[in-house]
């Protein structure tokens, strides 16, 4: 009996050890089907987010080379706007100044003050072309630096002498001054490695406002050089006025686009972009620039770069001269477009100089104007070229004031003179005065 009792447990103990390892068995299998899904679930959802990540990848590719394509195409229509929108705006502004220098108008009061309103809206005009589309040409990346070395003493006294006459007709002078170094007694000046055309346009457009918003006093052009706490050497351009001023709250919006802070002081509306310009043209040339004002008393902004290693400072004059004799000057003027040509012509003619075409046959000038970029008639090259082969037959090389109604390329660049000054159009009246004062005999 007991035997039997024990092999029924034994069977039992068999039988339920089977039934254990099957259940094993078909546990280990849905864990492996679980296992083998889930796997493959995963493996799907990889798949499903590889092809995602491909598509979208795909289509950012696309959105970037569409992007590539509208910038380039944007830049080359800014290029082609930028000299066909100056160049009308260009020529207006020379043929007002050769109605404002005719002695009928002169002795007219009642023309002079419309020729002069003629003028403010050309102003106007000019300032808010030129913003525009140097704004769209910067953030476009379309304006590249054409790095140089750079004395600023003689870029400062240009400007001085180019705002004197907008100051003067305020009521405010003008005044500038360019001290000596902490390490020089001898009255040197700085040179620096920028881009001159566009440093000119950053403290041209500083000026502007300065004379803009100050009702009465004046403005101070300044340059000193310096030394930071680290023993670097530096050189910083200040621009005084005893305007209106800027609430502390308000001074980092005037950098904005279209922010006009000071309209009722303001001797014509602006557009808001000078100091825009002013900000992401300092950017592309590396250089600082800071605020400082009160509303009430006035404001100043720092220009500051480096003075580059190894370049020992030269001699500097630090008053400004009075205007040279303009007559008798003789200056030949280079251009294809016939409005400025022709407008050119007249304004010089009647501030008393010898003006006359360049291309053709005359006396070899004292002077030269000349457009940087040609394209129709005899420029099928560009102004450099054939200014080279007017230089060859003349047998001499007048100095050379260039203009331009887009920044010039590398190329071009470098076929010019070391100590070439170039001008963007519009180019004012008083601008080009400034630049042939430069060149006159002295009284």
């Amino acid at each position: 009996m007991a035997e039997a009792v024990s092999s029924s447990l034994l069977v039992a103990a068999g039988l339920a050890a089977g039934g254990v390892a099957l259940l094993l068995a078909r546990a280990w299998r849905r864990r492996q089907h679980w296992a083998l899904a889930r796997e493959r679930a995963l493996a799907e959802r990889f798949r499903s987010e590889r092809d995602q990540a491909l598509r979208a990848h795909a289509q950012a590719l696309d959105a970037l080379a569409t992007a590539e394509r509208s910038a380039a195409a944007q830049a080359r229509w800014l290029a082609t706007a930028s000299h066909d929108l100056r160049q009308p705006a260009h020529a207006l502004g020379l043929y007002l100044g050769a109605l404002q220098a005719q002695a009928a108008v002169r002795a007219d009061p009642g023309a002079a003050e419309v020729v002069e309103r003629m003028r403010g809206s050309l102003a106007a005009l000019e300032a808010l072309l030129a913003g525009a589309l140097d704004v769209s040409r910067i953030d476009a990346g379309a304006v590249e630096p054409r790095w140089q070395t750079v004395a600023l003493a003689p870029l400062l006294r240009r400007l001085a002498d180019e705002w004197a006459l907008p100051a003067e007709s305020r009521g405010l002078r003008l005044a500038l001054h360019v001290a000596p170094g902490p390490d020089d007694a001898h009255g040197r000046e700085a040179l620096t490695v920028t881009d001159p055309q566009l440093l000119e346009r950053v403290l041209r457009n500083l000026l502007a406002n300065a004379v803009k918003y100050t009702p009465a006093g004046g403005v101070l052009l300044a340059c000193r050089l310096r030394r930071s706490d680290s023993g670097q050497r530096l050189w910083r351009i200040e621009v005084w006025d005893s305007g209106v001023g800027i609430a502390e709250a308000d001074q980092e919006r005037v950098f904005e686009e279209f922010q006009q802070l000071r309209p009722a002081a303001a001797a014509s509306p602006g557009q808001g972009l000078g100091l825009a310009i002013v900000r992401r043209l300092a950017g592309l040339l590396q250089l600082r620039v800071v605020l400082h004002s009160r509303p009430g008393r006035g404001s100043v902004f720092f220009v500051e770069g480096l003075v580059p290693a190894g370049h020992a400072p030269r001699a500097v004059f630090s008053e400004r001269q009075p205007p040279g004799r303009l007559q008798g000057l003789r200056v030949a003027v280079l251009d294809d477009d016939e409005a400025v040509r022709d407008a050119t012509l007249r304004l010089l003619s009647l501030w008393g100089l010898q003006a006359a075409d360049a291309l053709l046959p005359g006396e070899v000038p004292d002077a030269l104007v000349a457009d940087l970029r040609l394209r129709g008639g005899d420029g099928a090259e560009d102004g450099p070229a054939v200014v080279a082969r007017l230089q060859q037959a003349w047998g001499r090389r007048p100095p050379v004031l260039w203009v331009s109604a887009e920044p010039p390329s590398s190329a071009l660049v470098a076929q010019l003179d070391a100590e070439a000054v170039v001008a963007a159009k519009p180019l004012s009246p008083a601008r080009l005065r400034a630049w042939l004062d430069t060149l006159a005999p002295r009284a």
